[in-house]
């Protein structure tokens, strides 16, 4: 993402209480049990201690260039790449003019160097190199040519035979965590610049545990870790016992708030959150409580109700927002975070209020979190990615009945509210209108970020601008999907047929005008049950616009015209319909989808040297695993950080002892600038982890007509 770069001579002083942390959650325990007690720092008295003073981001350009090779090309039919040249690709930036041109250069093991290409590269920023030789060093760099033929050296690579071995590169997790007999798998990542040298890192989320949708008692804290591309570790995040582990309850965010070209990192935190610097979250009293749930057999405190069991759960103690510095996981500062209400009344009192608001009192749509970001006041200039404006932090809580939006900003080190959003003070059709995650774009066209939090669409204000009433639903994209069409338009799928089709717009899947929020196209019209899955991408290559389909699998359909196109679909292992993310992976003028560590296209792939032509790849040949939270099968992260427009892949290790980076050997005749300075996919791809995974989409169109 491109942002302002200024100098911070000095962060704001932070209130903290050390303490060491040694948590042990046993079932022996009583409630809110004390596990840190530690009058050494004054008895609670909290300390000012100034933050250490930030890197200044550099205004330098990096072209991410990268080289990708398969060793294992032409192993298996179905599941190696079956492409055996090196593929070398570099970022064409948003500055970059339109005929920019470019020459590449490769020496081997330090020996003489030679251009690789007879005319200068015009239509692509990456280059197949056939003749690799594997089993030395190969040196790349890259120029740009000016007209009057004068280069002008862009980015340079060194390929190592080590490196060739693997078509993938290998990031080892760190092995020092709070419970060495626990599992801490990887779990969704994030990518974004933490020390301000124009290239990117990774915070990845550890979970020893998924708790999401069910109580039970589990053992381990989730940990948000920082490590370099190259592997190196940079720092450790504990969330401690009161934030339980799963997609609904930690979400976090890395984005650069402030302006300073250095991002942060925003998350839920408690008692007992561990920052990277050891500092850690007390009581007034410097103790940390422990306040999950032993009641065993037991539900909600008011209606007796659960889904299996609230043992684990956590109903009472403090909540927070923290927002911590990106390059050394420091907290900056805290604010509460959107309350459970009623607090200060009985166990039974909240409980009977939490199933009137919420919707349970058992701890399932009460503990519904997410977090993002938007550009509320302005999204950066589309020309040059330069901001006008700083982004605002956006937390939310509810799903299923009444839900509430805050807008915070980063002001002088202190999260401020911009404005809330609770639906209690609306229309009761704006009751449980959630998706599980929200989106971020500019819906109306107005130069300004809203949030679509589903069925409903808040604008940059704070204030209504529309909702469909279609309801609740498990998948949400945002982005440009009719050529011809003016503004954005979304894609969603829906889960109670009684609300979609009698107070919505009629179908269980639909193609929406983000701008006003009326129905563009549909398919399942009237009763169709819950519709889990749909996509929406330019798969066809003849068929004008993109294509959508769900679960309902009753075909594939014309987002312009809502006309279906075929009765076939993308498919994956096991033959199965595929609707986890839309993907570019190959060179051709169309997408691919990816689902369980697998890449797929529609139509068969010219450039394969194998007889399956449309599956592409399978990364578990490789050692990967098949991907996160059961059945979604989701990648830590996916988009474009390396190389060319191409997205890579993020995925564990089998043996959960690795991350694993994926990055496409395909050729291509087509270019495209970085798309992070797309500013649609920009916002899709910093929350695509939040709740259920949701897939990247560009804000312009990008589709076979124009990719020719």
């Amino acid at each position: 993402m491109v942002t302002i770069k200024r100098i911070l001579s000095m962060r704001k002083y932070t209130n903290y209480l050390y303490a060491a942390c040694i948590m042990a959650g046993m079932l022996a325990c009583s409630d809110n049990d004390e596990l840190i007690d530690n009058p050494g720092e004054g008895g609670g008295a909290q300390t000012e201690q100034p933050l250490p003073e930030l890197p200044t981001a550099q205004d330098y350009k990096d072209r991410a260039m990268w080289v990708s090779y398969d060793a294992k090309a032409k192993s298996d039919a179905h599941n190696a790449s079956g492409i055996s040249a090196a593929l070398i690709s570099w970022r064409m930036f948003l500055t970059d003019p339109d005929n920019i041109a470019f020459n590449i250069y490769k020496s081997e093991d330090g020996g003489a160097e030679v251009k690789l290409n007879e005319q200068p590269i015009t239509n692509a920023s990456c280059w197949s190199d056939a003749t690799i030789n594997p089993q030395v060093s190969n040196r790349y760099r890259v120029t740009s040519v000016g007209a009057n033929g004068a280069e002008e050296e862009l980015c340079e690579y060194t390929f190592t035979a080590e490196m060739a071995q693997k078509f993938y590169r290998e990031i080892k997790l760190n092995t020092n965590v709070p419970d060495p007999s626990l599992l801490y798998k990887a779990d969704d990542a994030q990518l974004g610049d933490l020390d301000g040298d124009g290239q990117l890192e990774i915070v990845l989320k550890r979970e020893p545990y998924d708790g999401a949708n069910q109580g039970g008692w589990h053992n381990g804290t989730t940990l948000l870790e920082a490590y370099r591309l190259d592997g190196t570790f940079l720092w450790q995040i504990d969330l401690g016992v009161n934030i339980r582990s799963g997609s609904h309850y930690t979400s976090f965010v890395l984005y650069d708030f402030d302006g300073d070209g250095l991002c942060e990192l925003a998350f839920r935190s408690s008692e007992g959150t561990k920052f990277a610097d050891g500092k850690v979250i007390t009581d007034a009293n410097g103790h940390v409580n422990d306040y999950r749930t032993r009641e065993q057999g037991t539900g909600g405190w008011y209606s007796g109700a659960s889904i299996n069991s609230i043992a684990g759960l956590i109903f009472e103690g403090p909540e927070y927002i923290s927002i911590c510095r990106g390059f050394d996981g420091r907290e900056i500062t805290r604010t509460p975070n959107i309350p459970r209400g009623e607090e200060d009344k009985s166990k039974l009192e909240r409980a009977q209020y939490w199933a009137t608001y919420w919707g349970d009192d058992y701890g399932n749509r009460m503990d519904r979190f997410f977090i993002g970001v938007a550009y509320l006041d302005g999204v950066p200039d589309a020309a040059t990615g330069i901001r006008t404006s700083n982004p605002s932090l956006i937390i939310t809580r509810g799903v299923y009945k009444n839900w509430q939006v805050w807008a915070l900003d980063l002001k002088n080190n202190q999260l401020e509210v911009r404005w809330k959003f609770d639906t209690v003070e609306h229309d009761p059709k704006w009751l449980a209108m959630c998706s599980h995650a929200f989106r971020v774009a500019d819906l109306d066209g107005d130069g300004k970020d809203e949030i679509l939090y589903g069925s409903a669409a808040i604008d940059h204000d704070g204030k209504e601008l529309w909702c469909t009433g279609n309801g609740h639903g498990d998948c949400l994209y945002v982005g440009k999907f009719i050529k011809d069409r003016p503004g954005l338009q979304i894609v969603a799928c829906f889960e109670e047929e009684n609300t979609y089709a009698l107070q919505g717009l009629g179908y269980a899947c639909q193609v929406i005008d983000a701008a006003t929020g009326t129905l563009i196209a549909g398919h399942g019209q009237g009763l169709n049950g819950d519709v889990g899955r749909c996509i929406v991408a330019d798969v066809d290559p003849e068929n004008k616009d993109f294509e959508y389909w769900s679960s309902l699998q009753s075909g594939m359909y014309s987002c312009g015209t809502g006309a279906k196109v075929d009765n076939k679909y993308p498919t994956g292992i096991g033959g199965g319909v595929m609707y986890n993310a839309a993907i570019y992976w190959s060179g051709q003028s169309t997408r691919e989808m990816y689902d369980r560590a697998c890449v797929a296209s529609y139509t068969a792939n010219p450039d394969v040297e194998k007889s399956n032509k449309n599956r592409l790849v399978y990364f578990g040949l490789y050692g990967a695993n098949d991907g996160n939270h059961s059945t979604k099968y989701n990648p830590c992260y996916y988009g474009d950080f390396l190389g060319d427009y191409r997205e890579e892949i993020i995925l564990g290790s089998a043996d959960n002892q690795s991350l694993y980076i994926f990055s496409t050997n395909h050729p291509s005749t087509h270019r495209l600038r970085h798309l992070m300075t797309d500013h649609t996919y920009d916002m899709s791809q910093a929350m695509q982890n939040i709740g259920y995974n949701q897939g990247t989409n560009l804000g312009y169109y990008v589709g076979a007509e124009t990719m020719k």
